[in-house]
């Protein structure tokens, strides 16, 4: 006799003494001891890439204000929307994209850093139907 079949054979003289006895514990039947568990599966989007911002135009800011920059660079690539920033600390800028070109599309990332101005581009490409900023 295999496991399976000796699994089965218990799982029914458990019903059947529970239904005898009419013990309001045998509702629930717990898994067998064998039988492990599935976790279950999470799936999470990859944090946006820092592009630029994870060059040297990015290596004056702080670790909120590269988030900052960072949150608004993918959100002006993915809706292709001029968006600005300010940071915490007083540095500020915007990202300005350009039109699609195929499925990708250019950006230039100005910031300010204690009112110097820098700049670099770069560029962002659809994958999956979602924006990722590649470079």
């Amino acid at each position: 006799m295999d496991l399976s079949t000796t699994c089965a054979k218990a799982t029914l003289a458990m019903s059947l003494l529970c239904a005898a006895s009419g013990l309001s514990a045998c509702n629930s039947t717990p898994a067998p001891a064998n039988v492990a568990a599935e976790a279950p599966v999470v799936t999470t989007p990859p944090p946006p890439a820092p592009g630029v911002i994870g060059g040297s135009i990015g290596q004056s800011l702080g670790e909120k204000d590269r988030a900052t920059a960072i949150a608004a660079q993918q959100e002006a690539v993915s809706t292709g929307a001029r968006k600005s920033w300010r940071g915490e600390k007083g540095s500020y800028g915007f990202v300005t994209p350009d039109a699609e070109n195929g499925p990708c599309r250019n950006y230039t990332h100005k910031i300010f850093v204690n009112g110097r101005p820098q700049e670099a581009k770069g560029q962002a490409c659809r994958e999956n139907g979602e924006w990722r900023v590649t470079s």
